[in-house]
């Protein structure tokens, strides 16, 4: 399999609970490492990449991918949240972006993808700009406790399952 890294970028701590979830079930692995402090020595070192991002206006977050462009023959796992439930047309809509972009250059071995809290102060913020609708805030305090422990459970045994893979 090579040499594994495990990278997470997050604003509200979600991204970061699924990375560590991962590092539970990856022998042998580096990080979890904050995706700020990620260099050329880092994507030359590893072969394998395990990359937990949030979702940002229907695809990963800027700096997933920003590094998802950069990398180049890897092995990819992209597990990320989003504060709605994934079986949502948004969630598969979210899915499809992202599994695209990991395999244009890349080889992605599998994409996890669960609800996340939402940081409900920043959409409150919106709810009071009109920004949003009262009946989208009251959906988005549906994500409140996520990742919960059955989907930390389902990252683990998917990124086993991706492991398989490569």
């Amino acid at each position: 399999m090579g040499k594994t890294v495990i990278i997470f970028s997050t604003i509200t701590g979600n991204a970061f609970r699924l990375a560590e979830a991962a590092a539970s079930v990856v022998p042998d692995h580096a990080g979890p490492y904050n995706i700020r402090y990620v260099n050329d020595e880092v994507i030359d070192t590893f072969d394998t990449f395990i990359l937990a991002y949030w979702c940002d206006k229907g695809s990963a977050d800027s700096d997933t991918i920003e590094l998802i462009r950069r990398l180049h023959g890897k092995k990819l796992i992209v597990i990320g949240s989003l504060g709605v439930e994934p079986d949502t047309k948004h969630g598969q809509d979210v899915s499809a972006r992202v599994s695209a972009l990991a395999s244009e250059n890349n080889t992605l071995l599998g994409h996890f993808l669960c609800q996340g809290a939402i940081d409900l102060a920043r959409t409150g913020k919106k709810l009071r700009e009109g920004r949003i609708t009262p009946e989208r805030y009251e959906r988005q305090k549906l994500s409140a406790g996520h990742p919960d422990a059955a989907d930390l459970e389902n990252c683990r045994a998917a990124v086993r399952s991706f492991l398989e893979k490569a």
